[in-house]
């Protein structure tokens, strides 16, 4: 629209708004651009003006027949009256309520809808929307909206960091954002500009929260998501690509590089990614950035580094500190509105000190900020200290400790021990303990809780049960970050923060620093092994999701331990402990590389109970990697658990090598050891153990005799019902669903699909089988609207996992339903597809999926002809996945 249109409209808009909150008492306290800002002192009052200004903007005639539709937040919290406004985490708090709702929404905190569920007007009710992450909020919140006569009450799911229909890895913050809108700005339009942005500066400058803030800003909806790389714990260049596919969830292709399966991933998505920290890896970083750029042409990337990646292409921001008060400032109104004097403000409050601007206290404030150079790290470690120290009494110890903040440009490596400094000083003004603590947590990977840290930290001078008050006050001097999970906090230090650490502990002498990673790798294993009996039964999901947030220091302790000589027996009763947990999260090739190293040890054979215990677990993971080896593992592990009369431990040894030979194709070779498994956990009355038997040799006896298999069928499930068993429950109704639909029992396949959904929903995983065999049983049951759903869900999650079999069987299902409705042009060109899909990864069609591909081949080449289906099919192998989950989806493609 032109500028004289939206003079007007605005003009309206501000008038109408202004109407509304004069009728009804309410106080505008900002207005910037479009954006009100009112505080009332009734939350009814607030609600009528709401409901009037929404109403008048609604029968509003506006120019141009134009549509002004305005989203509405409404929260009830305290805020502290400043020189420039009102401000708070809970003015923080109004903002975000708004911003995840729609043109026309009146969106309400649960602290508002708490006060005005009784004293709503007659015909106005509240529906709980639900519990929602708030960019920049580390505590979720309940969001409502009011519902009204007049008021629009359809809307999509509000634009939270955990709307499913946003796909996104970012994470939460209990600190809020402050400032940075210019920057935010300027790195925005480089992003719309250019696919690769870097955003350069020194340690502490706010790299990191300047991106994250960018990306949460971004994630609108459209494309294929928004993604955290974050590459501090990374510590190869080589190992780039491989935490980029972690990040994203994209499946590891055994045999093939990671690198090119990465970039057939990425080659149809259209998504921004984040790689934070990649200063210690920029070789790796530019080599897969450039890589990334040459081959997939919607990625977007933002890098956060110290350096430059040094590539084509590549925008660089140098991001500033915070904006300083100009020289000279006595207006102390004028000084809060630089964003450094605001950040410390904030972060003063957050730490119960309230800090008002005046002609005493103005001068300190600005002095402090300017001394540290505006960086954010270092203003944010300051004000922590003011719940120790007084403003005065930190200004003047500023200057003895940051004598380097005060300097004119630096170097990268300047700024670097700039950085350093302003954390030594932090850590000089720690107690004894707290500075024995602070070293010890350096041994932690990403996260930990209190009982980790109890733990690992609490021996010497330190005792367990002082480490919580002493990790409380580490949290509260900003050099722990403390994350809401749930119901529960888990800690984490800073990057930058923990290599600090690890130099002191190295410091501090062998003894410490070698006690401190034995105790972090016993504790890890104790933490798999009392796990391990639990991931069996019905708390399973619990149980996976506690390793799941344990799983970097799961790596680390396990890599501490493999490196170590005497360590041999920790990795076998780590991996042993860990089986369920790999199987469940589809880690099989990451335990393979771990366990086969060790397994050709001498001293692995020392206890021969545990060798065998790693044998089997070898043998079930090294099937997804190298079927001869795993053959040979398989083979040595019955051996040696009949020469051990090992009772359960034989019958695992039998179920999976019956289960090896299956995925070999030999299933005539593994029925008898399965049939002897499925005896002895008969005998035994163990229902984990005689389920997973049950479910190993069913796969190889319904191949062999169907009609023998169906009703051990319903015995393994029962098994897996007495037990709680969610992982093979999943496993044994799967197999049967495909059996039913093998014997046309469509009723029976839909239900045990339902029932493998169900059990793998209780311990948090999503399979490519559900849908696509759901979507055949939607297909028989002569539902093509819900099978079509079905397999195009399937095709999207296999583009963003690069999994082409997926692809392949999902593509298959879609021509299978172009054949049924008639379309057979488009049937014999997605034919074309799904076989490009699975040509590369050299596998035949299933049996189930042979039959209905050849019958649907045989009816399109009947109507089409020889000639025209095979142009259209070779159109089909010609799509890329983009233009074919295109035309799977219905869209024109473009010429």
């Amino acid at each position: 629209m032109g500028e004289g249109l939206y003079t007007q409209l605005l003009a309206d808009h501000h008038a109408l708004i202004r109407s509304g909150l004069a009728a009804h008492g309410g106080t505008e306290v900002d207005t910037q651009g479009d954006a009100f800002f009112a505080v009332f002192s009734s939350p009814r009052a607030c609600v009528a003006a709401v409901l009037e200004i929404q109403r008048a903007l609604a029968a509003h005639s506006w120019p141009a027949d134009e549509h002004v539709r305005v989203r509405m937040g409404v929260h009830a919290g305290e805020a502290a009256r400043t020189a420039t406004g009102l401000v708070g985490l809970e003015v923080h708090r109004a903002a975000r309520v708004a911003a995840v709702g729609y043109g026309g929404q009146v969106l309400l905190s649960e602290a508002a809808a708490v006060l005005l569920r009784d004293t709503l007007p007659p015909g106005v009710s509240l529906t709980d929307l639900g519990v929602h992450r708030l960019k920049d909020l580390g505590r979720p919140e309940r969001i409502f909206q009011l519902q009204a006569v007049g008021l629009q009450a359809g809307f999509p799911p509000p634009r939270s960091l955990g709307n499913p229909a946003l796909p996104n890895n970012l994470p939460a913050h209990l600190a809020s954002f402050i400032g940075r809108d210019r920057e935010l700005s300027e790195v925005r339009a480089l992003v719309e500009s250019s696919r690769l942005v870097t955003l350069t500066g020194a340690g502490g400058s706010g790299k990191t929260r300047l991106s994250l803030r960018l990306a949460a800003d971004l994630l609108d909806g459209s494309g294929d998501g928004v993604w955290l790389v974050e590459l501090a714990l990374v510590s190869t260049e080589d190992a780039v690509a491989s935490a980029i596919c972690e990040a994203l969830g994209i499946a590891r292709q055994p045999g093939r590089p990671v690198m090119e399966t990465l970039l057939d991933a990425l080659t149809p998505q259209d998504v921004l990614i984040v790689l934070d920290n990649c200063e210690h890896l920029i070789g790796g970083c530019a080599k897969t950035a450039d890589a990334i750029l040459r081959r997939c042409p919607k990625v977007r990337l933002v890098v956060t580094s110290r350096e430059p990646l040094g590539i084509g292409g590549e925008t660089i921001y140098r991001v500033p500190p915070l904006s300083l008060p100009g020289p000279g400032v006595s207006e102390w109104s004028a000084a809060e509105a630089s964003d450094a004097v605001a950040l410390f403000l904030d972060r003063a409050t957050e730490q119960g000190v309230l800090l008002p601007l005046d002609e005493e206290t103005g001068p300190l404030v600005v002095s402090i900020c300017q001394q540290l150079d505006g960086l954010p790290l270092a203003i944010e470690l300051a004000a922590a200290r003011l719940r120790s120290l007084s403003l005065r009494g930190l200004h003047d110890r500023l200057g003895q400790r940051f004598r380097l903040l005060t300097g004119g440009s630096r170097t990268a490596l300047e700024r670097q021990q700039t950085l350093r400094a302003a954390i030594d000083w932090s850590y000089s003004l720690l107690h004894r303990a707290e500075r024995e603590l602070l070293r010890r947590l350096s041994v932690f990977a990403e996260t930990f809780d209190l009982d980790a840290a109890e733990a690992v930290c609490g021996f010497g001078d330190i005792e367990p049960f002082d480490v919580a008050g002493l990790l409380g006050a580490l949290v509260d001097k900003s050099l722990v970050v403390a994350e809401p999970v749930g119901a529960a906090l888990r800690y984490r230090l800073l990057e930058t923060i923990r290599q600090f650490a690890a130099e002191r502990l190295t410091e501090a002498g062998d003894d410490e620093a070698a006690a401190v990673p034995a105790a972090h790798c016993a504790h890890y294993l104790f933490a798999a092994e009392t796990a391990a009996p639990h991931l069996t039964g019905p708390d399973q999901g619990k149980w996976l999701a506690r390793l799941d947030a344990d799983q970097a220091n799961l790596r680390r302790a396990a890599a501490y331990a493999a490196a170590r000589q005497g360590g041999t027996a920790q990795v076998l009763r780590l991996v042993g402990a860990l089986r369920r947990y790999w199987m469940a999260r589809s880690r099989e090739e990451e335990a393979a590389a771990l366990l086969l190293p060790v397994l050709d040890r001498p001293e692995a054979r020392a206890n021969p109970e545990l060798f065998a215990t790693a044998l089997v677990t070898a043998a079930t993971v090294v099937s997804r990697v190298d079927m001869a080896s795993a053959r040979r593992l398989g083979e040595e592990a019955v051996v040696l658990a009949r020469q051990l009369d090992a009772g359960p431990l034989l019958i695992d040894a039998l179920a999976t090598f019956g289960f090896v030979c299956y995925l070999a194709s030999e299933p005539e070779r593994g029925l008898p050891f399965g049939q002897e498994a499925v005896r002895r956990a008969r005998q035994l009355g163990d229902d984990v153990l005689l389920g997973l038997s049950l479910t190993d040799y069913l796969l190889c006896d319904a191949l062999i005799d169907p009609a023998h298999a169906r009703p051990l069928y319903t015995e393994a499930i029962a098994c897996t019902q007495r037990s709680g068993d969610h992982l093979f429950a999943n496993f044994v109704n799967n197999h049967a669903g495909v059996q039913a639909l093998r014997a046309g029992d469509i009723p029976a396949a839909r239900a045990y699909l339902q029932q493998a959904a169900q059990a793998m929903q209780a311990i948090g995983a999503e399979i490519l089988d559900l849908p696509i065999n759901t979507g055949w049983v939607l297909r028989q049951d002569k539902d093509p609207n819900g099978a079509r759903s079905s397999f195009t869900a399937a095709l999207r999650v296999s583009r963003r996992n690069g999994d082409r079999a997926g692809g392949a069987y999902a593509s298959l299902g879609l021509a299978c339903l172009a054949g049924d409705a008639g379309d057979w042009h488009q049937a014999a060109v997605l034919h074309g597809v799904a076989q490009a899909s699975l040509d590369p990864i050299r596998q035949p069609w299933e049996e189930l999926e042979a039959h209905y591909r050849q019958d649907s081949l045989d009816q399109v080449r009947a109507h089409l002809g020889q000639e025209q289906f095979e142009r259209a099919y070779a159109e089909g192998m010609a799509l890329n996945s983009t233009e074919a989950l295109d035309m799977a989806s219905g869209k024109p493609l473009s010429a």
